[in-house]
């Protein structure tokens, strides 16, 4: 698959324009050059609350660690893959009504969720997205929807749900 392409094809999932069955996610992804782009399973989230505009976000194989959970300040997301997969980043504020599940069936669309921030890393990089906000208060998700030969990423464990006050 194409490497744009399938970065393009992960992020439609929480509602970019355009439209991917979760079956398509079996595929790989490739890199995405791109810097700054603007389930059930869980992994560990710290409990603090970020004071400053940046949250590190550390992947590996298949968790998220945040260094703290974002809040309506955050401006940027720096996505430290360490992991030895290529993963993707997806933030995306759940609306009001709908739950992550429902968000992932929906593909974000039906106004579902709202993707704020997204990148893609390689094994042994670090990229650093955007966040279009400020984030308003209410329930956030982060996933990484690559697609392997277990499944999406995001059912093995790369998925942090949060909310913000």
């Amino acid at each position: 698959m194409q490497a744009s392409m399938g970065s393009r094809r992960a992020i439609a999932l929480m509602g970019v324009a355009g439209s991917l069955a979760l079956a398509g996610l079996g595929a790989g992804c490739g890199d995405d050059d791109g810097d700054d782009e603007s389930g059930s399973a869980t992994s560990t989230t710290s409990t603090e609350t970020a004071d400053a505009g940046q949250v590190t976000v550390t992947a590996k194989e298949y968790s998220f660690d945040l260094s703290a959970t974002p809040a309506a300040d955050t401006e940027e997301i720096v996505f430290d893959n360490v992991g030895e997969e290529f993963h993707v980043m997806i933030f995306a504020r759940i609306n009001e009504g709908f739950t992550v599940e429902d968000a992932i069936r929906l593909e974000g669309e039906k106004g579902s969720a709202e993707i704020v921030a997204e990148t893609s890393a390689e094994p042994g990089t670090e990229k650093t997205a955007k966040v279009r906000g400020p984030l308003e208060p209410g329930d956030y998700a982060m996933l990484c929807p690559v697609g392997g030969e277990q499944g999406p990423h995001f059912q093995l464990g790369q998925l942090e749900e949060f909310s913000i006050e």
